[in-house]
């Protein structure tokens, strides 16, 4: 059975007399894809902030894989796995899509000296995934 990765429950966010989620419910699936499409002015950024942390929602629930994190910091959502991307990427433009991906996740074991020295195999086996995956990924421009 498929289950609810991300729900979000009549969630209200307002700036001033201006309500910018107005009871707004959604469930992202399991494996899914989901996009979330309107004009300008319609509230995506809004849900996107409020859902990773970066907008606290004046009513309404979040859950992430069972757990909720309705008002959570963005630092702890991190954490999580849960982050806010924008969409002008700028700073990595010389790297690859997968580059670019592992740049984000700190506190690798592989970041440390004596992980690195105690599990060569490990980091061999990454170092090939790399390789491979690099072969299919394309440049961001």
């Amino acid at each position: 059975m498929i289950k609810n990765l991300v729900q979000v429950e009549s969630v209200v966010k307002t700036f001033g007399g201006l309500k910018a989620l107005n009871d707004c419910s959604l469930e992202i699936k399991e494996k899914s894809i989901t996009g979330i499409i309107g004009p300008n002015g319609s509230g995506k950024s809004t849900l996107f902030n409020v859902i990773t942390g970066n907008l606290k929602p004046d009513s309404g629930k979040i859950t992430y894989n069972g757990s909720e994190i309705t008002n959570k910091e963005s630092h702890e959502l991190f954490h999580q796995g849960i982050l806010r991307t924008f969409q002008i990427a700028h700073e990595f433009t010389n790297m690859t899509v997968i580059e670019n991906l592992m740049v984000v996740p700190g506190n690798q074991k592989g970041e440390s000296l004596l992980y690195a020295l105690m599990n060569k195999k490990k980091i061999d086996k990454d170092d090939e995934n790399h390789k491979r995956k690099g072969n299919r990924s394309s440049s961001i421009s």
